[in-house]
């Protein structure tokens, strides 16, 4: 038989019931003018260590009771427990698991994320409070629906593996290969949906804002960037912005479940993005508030990523997936009473270890019950907790205030595009340019497995991209673009020679018929943008149509010129030239005499040793926990490297003459392309050549060159991650 962890009291104060103030009939405490709460208790189990994870599916316990909506009225320890769902809306919801829940405006009707069967996905009800009934909301039967929220105007936000883009697949993550949560809203009678721009990870977690803003975590996973932050977007999903976390502000890998404590206020979930049953410390997230200035009255426009800080309210919790100590335990999810400055939070709370891997090996599940905590004193007082299941998600059962609508202007002249652009990229929080040095902005398109690749693009942690084109830069330093709508986009600022001066370092999407123009190039997020029409050079000249702007299944290069080339697959595109310019000295023979380097395995007592070679051989199998997928060859192995996070992971040891030869996203600093010496590529291709060395062929005496189309091909794979996968090279092709 399972056993749960069972949570413990801490100190006297959890040796009493709520404690004073808690009850409904004392209002001088927290809860005092708190007539009931509602709680969420699903059956515990230990199958959510991702933060993004939505498909646990586990009905009952195993003495056989449902998942269920209980009212605790009043909310003190010995208040009555009342089933509010579903025991009376029929035998259909026999086997019901409810993942996520939110409460109306009026108190009357709480809308549910729920699953009836094992062969179901989880659809959308409507819970009314008055007689106990529950309505399903029509949606995509074949589509997963949770965390839905309540919108004004009779509308329910939710997240979705539905898909927005005609003719394409749901996003697969980059870790689990899980299809990807979107944000989608629907009118509460279930006519009327849209789903929002798509991200290429996850987007979970949704909550509103009393200024009528949505925020919400989004799955960042772009290289080296891998993390959950939290961002802003308007009801309708357009007007996307950065909230907490992106700019070196967050807590931890990863902030969730934000909820409101006041205007620019919130306490959140600080956690690992994985192992951690979606759960971590509590974190106090203030957008730009001093410690001078009283949050209900902060001005929004001051409220920015770069002034954003935190504050820990549980600071023994580990902020990572390290094992939680005894009586430390983690935090499932917060929801605040007040707005003090050390606030009254209702908690779920579980004790001792809450990782999923420490609690898989001994046989347990983590035990959330629902406390009463007082951050000031750090005091837990028990409200509720079934030792079979998960109690989360405390909510008051009250009335709150309805915010305004919040949307952004459409454009329908863009024909069902999106537009995107800056007013001067020379402006940036993260990145100097020189006057003048900027010639235009790279825009790339975003794609993952689903749409037939294997697990790995390449050996550098990048998901597949394809090129879209490049907006000229305006002398003001403006610029716009026209790209397809609804999909993720990736861009860079570059020079004449077409290598990445800056990679912005993660996804962007906007809607159809959106325009999305920021002040600079990653901007000071707390100075006003105002956008009008003909004030920069780049609305007088117009915005560049990326040659990108077809249906999804014909963005592929069928011409691999400067001007259209998309993807560069390293078999079919990087191999050629390899082999026609390379080989005489780099293949197996290692005529050049490149001394190799050597792998060992320290535990193992085992080496392997690598030469440098280009020929486009398939990698021995001894390296194919190192190298990757069976197709990637010699030469990718020679020039992007080992795999170093298997490295890392695998306590390996690199020793001798090791080198990568292209780095992710910087081709300007890259050796190969430092050796070959490229040549100018706008406005127009040119022999004028990027540095003052000669190029390393003339150097060797082989005379010969690369055309400026073939090394424009180079520094586009490396400037877009290096990866071995494009869709040109694709083995899942014809996938559509």
């Amino acid at each position: 038989m399972k056993t749960y962890m069972k949570t413990i009291a801490i100190g006297t104060a959890l040796l009493t019931a709520a404690g004073a103030g808690c009850g409904s009939d004392d209002s001088s405490g927290p809860l005092g003018n708190v007539d009931s709460l509602i709680v969420l208790q699903r059956p515990a189990r230990n199958d959510m260590g991702d933060i993004f994870q939505y498909t646990s599916y586990k009905p009952k316990t195993e003495s056989g009771i449902n998942a269920r909506l209980v009212k605790l009225e009043p909310p003190t320890a010995d208040g009555t427990q009342t089933v509010i769902c579903c025991d009376k809306a029929g035998p259909e919801f026999a086997n019901v698991d409810i993942s996520g829940y939110d409460i109306s405006f009026d108190a009357k009707q709480i809308v549910f994320s729920g699953k009836l069967a094992n062969n179901q996905n989880y659809g959308l009800f409507l819970l009314t409070l008055a007689d106990g009934s529950v309505d399903q909301i029509p949606t995509d039967p074949a589509r997963d629906y949770v965390s839905p929220i309540f919108l004004p105007g009779d509308k329910i936000m939710f997240t979705t593996n539905s898909i927005v883009e005609s003719g394409a697949r749901q996003h697969r993550d980059e870790y689990e290969r899980g299809t990807t949560l979107q944000l989608g809203r629907i009118n509460i009678d279930g006519t009327g949906e849209e789903l929002g721009a798509r991200n290429l990870s996850h987007r979970t977690f949704p909550t509103l804002m009393s200024d009528g803003r949505v925020m919400f975590t989004q799955w960042d996973h772009l290289g080296g960037m891998n993390a959950g932050h939290l961002m802003f977007v308007n009801q309708d999903m357009t007007n996307l912005r950065e909230a907490f976390g992106k700019e070196g502000t967050g807590a931890s890998n990863s902030t969730l479940k934000a909820q409101e404590i006041s205007p620019g206020r919130f306490v959140a979930i600080a956690t690992s993005r994985s192992r951690t049953i979606q759960a971590g410390a509590l974190v106090d997230v203030r957008l730009g508030i001093s410690e001078t200035v009283d949050g209900s009255v902060m001005a929004r426009e001051r409220q920015s990523e770069a002034n954003a800080s935190y504050k820990d309210l549980t600071p023994d919790v580990p902020h990572d997936n390290m094992p939680s100590a005894d009586t430390v335990g983690r935090y499932y999810d917060a929801y605040a009473l007040n707005a003090k400055d050390k606030p009254d939070l209702i908690v779920s709370w579980a004790n001792g270890p809450v990782e999923s891997s420490v609690l898989g090996l001994a046989g347990l599940s983590a035990d959330f019950g629902v406390f009463l905590l007082d951050t000031q004193r750090n005091q837990k007082h028990p409200l509720i907790n079934h030792e079979e299941m998960w109690d989360i998600f405390p909510r008051p059962l009250t009335t709150r205030p309805v915010p305004s609508i919040s949307g952004s202007a459409i454009d329908p002249t863009l024909g069902g595009a999106s537009m995107i652009g800056s007013m001067n990229v020379y402006e940036s929080s993260l990145k100097t340019f020189a006057p003048g040095s900027i010639y235009g902005v790279r825009v790339m398109e975003g794609f993952s497995s689903e749409e037939g690749f294997p697990e790995m693009f390449g050996t550098t942690m990048f998901e597949g991209q394809a090129n879209l084109g490049v907006a000229r830069v305006q002398a003001d330093g403006s610029w716009l673009a026209k790209v397809p709508a609804n999909v993720p986009l990736h861009v860079q600022t570059v020079d004449t020679f077409g290598m990445s001066m800056f990679s912005e370092p993660v996804w962007v999407s906007a809607r159809a018929n959106e325009a999305r123009v920021c002040g600079g190039c990653h901007e000071s997020r707390d100075r006003p943008t105002v956008i009008d029409p003909g004030q920069t050079d780049a609305f007088a000249v117009g915005a560049t149509n990326m040659y990108g702007l077809t249906p999804r299944a014909n963005r592929m290069s069928s011409d691999t010129s400067r001007d259209k080339v998309m993807g560069v697959g390293w078999s079919n595109t990087v191999q050629r030239i390899f082999d026609n310019n390379c080989l005489g000295c780099h293949d197996s023979r290692n005529i050049a005499g490149v001394q190799p380097y050597t792998i060992t395995d320290p535990v193992a007592g085992t080496s392997i040793q690598w030469t440098f070679n280009l020929e486009g051989t398939p990698l021995p199998a001894t390296f194919a926990e190192i190298g990757g997928e069976p197709a990637f060859t010699a030469s990718y192995f020679s020039i992007a490297g080992p795999d170093m996070e298997a490295i890392e992971m695998g306590g390996l040891m690199v020793s001798g003459n090791f080198k990568v030869y292209a780095s992710p996203e910087n081709a300007r600093d890259s050796i190969l392309i430092k050796m070959l010496n490229p040549k100018r590529q706008f406005p127009t291709q040119t022999n004028e050549r990027a540095f003052a060395t000669s190029p390393h062929m003339a150097a060797v005496g082989q005379g010969g060159d690369l055309t400026a189309d073939e090394f424009y091909q180079l520094i586009l794979n490396i400037d877009m991650g290096v990866n071995f996968y494009a869709r040109e090279n694709n083995p899942g092709l014809n996938v559509y």
